[in-house]
């Protein structure tokens, strides 16, 4: 049996850059909700990071929820996320 550890959140708010977690951590999830054409981009290390995953909206405003597979998106350093054009994240990670 795999070891279990617990799950928390984060927000990156419409329209800014964050750090949503400091720390080595695995992104398990999201739930991104967005205007058309809006953007989102997680790095590893802050602004100048390592870019770990990246969406962008289709044309017409909406949300999706995103499982990552498998033990998730290692982030060794941090969880720095960016958010433009209307698209704001829920981050899960563990």
């Amino acid at each position: 049996m795999a070891m279990q550890y617990d799950v928390l959140s984060g927000v990156a708010a419409t329209n800014t850059s964050t750090t949503v977690v400091n720390g080595r951590v695995r992104v398990k999830g999201l739930v991104i909700t967005y205007a058309a054409s809006g953007t989102l981009t997680i790095k590893d290390g802050g602004s100048g990071g390592s870019t770990v995953f990246s969406f962008t909206a289709p044309a017409e405003p909406g949300s999706i929820n995103i499982l990552i597979p498998g033990e998730g998106i290692l982030c060794e350093t941090d969880v720095y996320v960016t958010c433009t054009n209307g698209t704001l994240a829920s981050v899960f990670y563990g």
